[in-house]
């Protein structure tokens, strides 16, 4: 290749590019600008031609252009700083200039247009300033460079009195010293770490919180905390109905599969004469007669069970009374790990037994929402973090698909996006349905289900799509046997990002839809899949 075709190639790629291209001669004056250039401008080539580059910038950008070219230009030195372009119909247009001397004493600008990088920048600050979780980013030296919504509210500042005050300053003594230890031996490595911790508010409150620390790549550190008010006052509900079950007039005792003895409560020791120290880790089968008991440790007879029991007082008189056995899981509910005896002296009828399962009940009921509140709260932060890790579209919405799956307890979820040139609906990721579902990659959006619900600005519930004239699929859900759907459509403000559809089988109702926290989560889904 000769030194023409060179040039000629290369005026052809700066022609091309998707950067702009702007050259000047060493009196700051336009010599060449690339089509790029032009179209951000909205000026032609022949319009600007002769003029000063200051000519083409904000008052606040000019300002720093010039600073460049007095300082770094002179000693050639090139350049690197955001700066915002003034177009002719006076649009502002954030720009990244690099900036380098050419040498001839002029300069060539590479520009690289910053609005869509603003546009994404502000739907995650939207997303963080919305969130009910706490949100604080510092410096490498814990300064703190910003603070959500929540986490002002938490604490009863405003952002501007907390900018620049240490993360420490937010901490009670102990907590403090937490924060200091993760950072010293786990944010220096480049190590996460979640752990509890107090809160110290303006007003002196102690807000108990779950924190969970992330350093970041310029060596600062981003938090999010999590309050735990409510959590701890359920805690503390469980622990006072753990010590009326202890003091309780009523048989509670708690043993595990060999029998031996776990739990020994005063109204055990009432009925029986033996103190807690001399039951633990005793079998309990030795205290009764018959069979009965033993007949709750087969395999086939791990139900909760109903029987009567006859026993001996440690002073070795008979004592006869009514117990209900119940079984309790493992962690995993994999296997019966203990079982739980409720019982009453039949003599005097201290307790009925009814009474007893509902207080076991509600301490299952409080384990149960401390798991489910959790489990919501590891999805959040399991998307937002793999959408930090810039992971393609498809894969973030194969991801969604089966964190709905896994929230919603349907049988099937389907994701598609919305195709403005074509009007459609296309097929972005599915789980639950196999059977034929490709075929469908693109559905018609005008007189779809999915326009009805954009025009409502809801979500669209069917207890049998048969019935929906609108729904496009019906031989493919009645060939994956799915009959009830919950369609919820993700916009954005006017944007429509495209539709998350729930399915269930015809043994199930719509009773499962009714989950306030799957629309939530889809808003935050339709934030990241618009990237």
């Amino acid at each position: 290749m000769n030194k023409d075709q060179s040039l000629e190639l290369f005026q052809r790629l700066i022609e091309h590019m998707n950067e702009a291209v702007w050259v000047g001669d060493e009196n700051e004056r336009t010599v060449y600008a690339n089509p790029k250039f032009c179209e951000l401008v909205e000026y032609r080539l022949e319009e600007i031609k002769g003029w000063e580059s200051y000519e083409f910038w904000d008052e606040k950008s000019t300002s720093q252009v010039k600073q460049v070219n007095s300082t770094k230009r002179k000693e050639g030195v090139a350049s690197s700083y955001e700066g915002v372009l003034l177009s002719k119909s006076k649009k502002q247009i954030p720009v990244l200039l690099n900036g380098s001397p050419l040498p001839g004493g002029g300069t060539v600008g590479i520009m690289t247009d910053l609005r869509q990088l603003r546009a994404n920048e502000t739907r995650y600050t939207r997303l963080i300033e919305n969130m009910n979780e706490a949100v604080w980013m510092g410096d490498s030296n814990e300064i703190t460079l910003y603070a959500n919504p929540k986490f002002c509210e938490l604490m009863e500042m405003s952002l501007e009195e907390m900018l620049g005050r240490p993360s420490y300053d937010f901490w009670d003594d102990e907590s403090a010293k937490k924060v200091a230890n993760a950072n010293q031996h786990k944010r220096k490595k480049g190590e996460s770490s979640s752990y509890e911790g107090k809160l110290k508010s303006k007003s002196g409150k102690i807000i108990p919180v779950w924190l969970s620390g992330t350093p970041l790549d310029d060596g600062g550190t981003i938090g999010i905390m999590t309050d735990l008010r409510e959590l701890k006052a359920k805690q503390e509900a469980e622990q006072t109905l753990n010590k009326a079950i202890e003091m309780a007039s009523d048989t509670i005792i708690i043993f595990d599969t060999e029998g031996k003895v776990k739990t020994w409560n005063a109204g055990a020791r009432q009925i029986f004469g033996y103190k807690k120290e001399e039951m633990l880790n005793v079998p309990l089968q030795g205290m009764f007669e018959g069979e009965e008991l033993s007949k709750i440790f087969s395999d086939n007879q791990m139900g909760m069970q109903k029987m009567q029991l006859e026993g001996r007082h440690k002073n070795k008189h008979k004592v006869t009374i009514s117990a209900t056995v119940t079984p309790i899981q493992d962690e995993d509910h994999h296997k019966i790990a203990y079982c739980l005896l409720i019982g009453q002296d039949i003599t005097n009828q201290a307790r009925v037994e009814f009474e007893l399962s509902q207080r076991y009940q509600r301490i299952q009921e409080v384990y149960t929402e401390m798991g489910i509140q959790r489990r919501q709260m590891d999805y959040v932060q399991d998307l937002l973090k793999l959408a930090k890790k810039g992971l393609s579209q498809t894969d973030l919405a194969e991801f969604v698909t089966k964190a709905m799956l896994m929230l919603s307890g349907v049988d099937a979820c389907v994701i598609r996006k919305y195709n403005e040139k074509r009007e459609g609906l296309e097929l972005l990721a599915y789980v639950g349905c196999v059977e034929g579902w490709q075929g469908k990659s693109i559905i018609n959006y005008k007189g779809s289900l999915a326009e009805k619900a954009f025009s409502q600005n809801s979500s669209q519930r069917l207890m049998d799509i048969g019935q929906e004239a609108r729904y496009q699929s019906i031989q493919l859900a009645r060939a994956n046997n799915l009959f009830s759907l919950m369609l919820i459509p993700l916009q954005i403000g006017d944007t429509k990002v495209g539709t998350i559809s729930l399915y269930a089988k015809a043994e199930k109702t719509l009773e499962i839809f009714e989950n306030p926290f799957l629309e939530e989560y889809a808003s935050l889904a339709a934030v990241i899949l618009k990237r």
